[in-house]
């Protein structure tokens, strides 16, 4: 993150450097966890929610989160255009991992065989953890990684490969190789191995032969969480190694504070003992997570900023010489273009491959190639602008992904309440013809909106501030929208107005008080 504006940038810290310590925390810390965490607690339970999965539904709630980090950024002249599409995607791909058997077990129940044994509950919160590191893993060591903001090639080529390893074990690739995914390769040592590792109720003797679906899902569950977890300790390792300060604090607050924070939430899901008829305790679950998440990432923000802070004097001048990123070919710009479409378009296609279903592979393929012609538009113009133009793209690009994936999921309940057809009729494996009516007309609008805003980002600089607060008030009354279209006609919905009610609460406060 650079300064982008030395006035807004000097008047903000006159402003935070002048003001009473409680007065500054509320604007730099209270005010912003509040406004993360509740527009986060909406948009996580929005990707709980049919029309959703679990990867294309957890970018809901990741870019919702990149874009108001770069909205508060730019609103104290820091640049983090280029922040928004990476936080969105990297959180994102921790949805690939499965969490669901948990719940009982933290009741003691553990499934076998249409049969339900006791488990020791800790076992279930153990694996809460466990998942919620993995779930915030990766979301919080490739923020780290753009945080960092090295040109490094040698770095890069570490971290593509730890991102391609990651990519292996979130979709169980390697076929070729072993004969089968990595994870049902791993699983299969590990059972014939040592079960008892990682593996409840081993000592029973219930996974020799063929497994039910209920053992085959632990087993398969099991072993690609602790994969992740295994991941995220070689990352964080390799940072260690790189000095990667960036990467070191996001992975652990992102990553681990996760782990504590999912098991805080999956608590609600003792609801279902002791008041199950009461409401959906899943949902009040979802809402929770999404909170705790969306308050992590405020806290690696404050430490963002603080390092801005710490290379700028309060007039925005940097503090001591920027040493020129050394470009060590000829075509530079291409390059780099060319290294930020090839893994835009690994990400945006994996994120895709999750359903078998046609749709999923076309939207995967399309919108990878969306991103890299998008990144290499930027290539067209005199060399000076290229890296300011891929972040004015990568930002539009990020809103349009956004609404993007908020529609396509939004037409699986709208159908219903506007009963073109049935609740068990679609899902988001599903897509009778009624729904392709809805999404099409509704995308064919986004993308050519998104078409103009590129051309006018090529034709032009952006003006980084015009409208900003109200496209977000849009962009928040959008979400509330979509929630209370996918979650009706449940009660839980009272709840979504209130979280809604403290994201407009907390938003138009920052403002108010000029704190940005």
């Amino acid at each position: 993150m650079t300064i982008s504006d030395r006035a807004l940038y000097a008047r903000h810290r006159a402003e935070r450097d002048t003001g009473p310590w409680g007065a500054r925390a509320v604007c730099e810390l209270w005010l912003p966890m509040l406004l993360f965490g509740s527009i986060g607690a909406i948009t996580w339970a929005i990707r709980g929610t049919d029309g959703w999965g679990g990867i294309d539904g957890t970018i809901v709630p990741g870019l919702t989160w990149g874009i108001l980090w770069y909205y508060l950024c730019s609103r104290k002249g820091i640049d983090a255009r280029g922040v928004a599409l990476w936080l969105g995607m990297g959180i994102a791909l921790g949805g690939e991992l499965g969490y669901g058997q948990y719940v009982s077990w933290i009741r003691g129940q553990f499934h076998v065989r249409d049969e339900v044994v006791p488990v020791l509950p800790a076992l279930g919160y153990a694996w809460f953890m466990i998942c919620g590191v993995g779930w915030g893993a990766p979301g919080g060591i490739v923020l780290g990684w753009v945080l960092d903001g090295s040109r490094s090639y040698a770095r890069w080529i570490v971290r593509s490969i730890l991102l391609g390893l990651l990519l292996v074990l979130l979709f169980n690739l390697g076929a070729p190789l072993f004969g089968a995914g990595v994870i049902d390769w791993l699983g299969q040592r590990l059972v014939e191995l040592c079960p008892g590792l990682l593996f409840p109720n081993a000592d029973f003797g219930i996974y020799a032969g063929e497994l039910d679906k209920h053992l085959a899902r632990t087993v398969y569950t099991n072993t690609q969480n602790f994969a992740v977890l295994i991941w995220w300790a070689v990352a964080m390792l390799v940072a260690a190694l790189q000095r990667d300060r960036s990467t070191l604090v996001a992975g652990a607050v992102i990553g681990g504070g996760f782990g504590i924070g999912f098991v805080l939430s999956a608590l609600w899901c003792l609801g279902y003992v002791y008041a199950p008829g009461y409401i959906d305790w899943w949902k009040v679950w979802e809402l929770n997570a999404g909170f705790n998440l969306g308050v992590l990432y405020v806290i690696v923000l404050y430490w963002a900023t603080r390092r801005v802070d710490e290379a700028h004097d309060p007039d925005g001048e940097p503090r001591s010489a920027l040493k020129p990123e050394p470009v060590p070919l000829a075509f530079g710009a291409w390059t780099t273009s060319g290294f930020m479409a090839l893994g835009g378009f690994a990400v945006l296609f994996a994120a895709g491959l999750e359903f078998t279903f046609w749709y999923y592979f076309w939207r995967a393929l399309l919108l990878g190639l969306f991103f890299a012609t998008v990144m290499f538009l930027a290539t067209l113009r005199p060399a000076r602008h290229v890296n300011d133009l891929r972040k004015d793209l990568s930002l539009a690009f990020s809103v349009f992904l956004l609404l993007f994936i908020m529609i396509q999921g939004a037409t699986s309940r709208t159908g219903v309440v506007l009963e073109l057809y049935r609740p068990e009729d679609v899902d988001q494996y599903a897509w009778p013809w009624q729904r392709i009516a809805l999404l099409v007309p509704a995308v064919a609008l986004l993308f050519g909106v998104t078409l103009l805003r590129v051309r006018r980002i090529l034709q032009g600089p952006a003006d980084m501030h015009s409208l900003q607060a109200e496209h977000m008030i849009d962009l928040f009354a959008f979400i509330g929208v979509v929630g209370a279209v996918t979650i009706w006609p449940s009660e839980i919905g009272v709840l979504y107005a209130v979280f809604l009610a403290f994201t407009l609460y907390a938003f138009t406060r920052l403002s108010h008080h000029l704190c940005l």
